[in-house]
């Protein structure tokens, strides 16, 4: 997944679920599982929004989530068809051409819709918001990477032989 796509995801999800946040007014605990609550940090309160702002960012939410989801259904779509041009069996330039570039105006929508999302974000926040929004920002994007880096850590490196039977390490 290209950056650009893993960034309109986390700022889809997190316009998303500043309106959950919203929905749920001061209430932290969300169901977790047995007797512990999942606590989310309520990012209404940690950015002190007036109920103006809330208002403002669940109308915004509201109206564009739509086109949003779309946009995300279609950069899926085109990759799985671009993907499939790839693969088959027999390649043909001119549809891989063709599905590329239906990718790459898919992804062009997405971004879009994007950077319009962070404008409108921008255009509601005071400037002492904006400084904790873009903080805030930071530490989910550093947690992000050490995850992912976890997950390199963490997973086996698989190597095939010459008849695709795994092979120990080493080797």
């Amino acid at each position: 997944m290209s950056a650009r796509i893993i960034n309109v995801l986390f700022l889809v999800t997190l316009l998303l679920s500043l309106s959950v946040v919203a929905a749920a007014q001061d209430d932290d605990a969300l169901p977790g599982s047995g007797d512990q609550p999942m606590r989310r940090p309520n990012l209404f309160r940690e950015l002190g929004l007036t109920q103006e702002q809330r208002d403002a960012i669940r109308k915004y939410n509201e109206e564009n989530r739509p086109a949003i989801q779309e946009a995300q259904r279609r950069v899926r779509e085109a990759n799985r068809e671009l993907d499939q041009a790839i693969y088959s069996e027999k390649v043909e330039d001119s549809v891989v051409e063709e599905k590329l570039k239906a990718f790459q105006g898919a992804q062009a929508e997405a971004s879009r819709l994007r950077f319009n999302s962070e404008l409108a974000l921008r255009k509601i926040l005071t400037s002492e918001q904006l400084v904790k929004f873009v903080a805030i920002r930071r530490r989910f994007a550093e947690a992000r990477q050490e995850m992912q880096q976890r997950r390199r850590e963490d997973r086996p490196m698989r190597r095939l032989d010459r008849q695709g039977q795994q092979r120990p390490p080493g080797i």
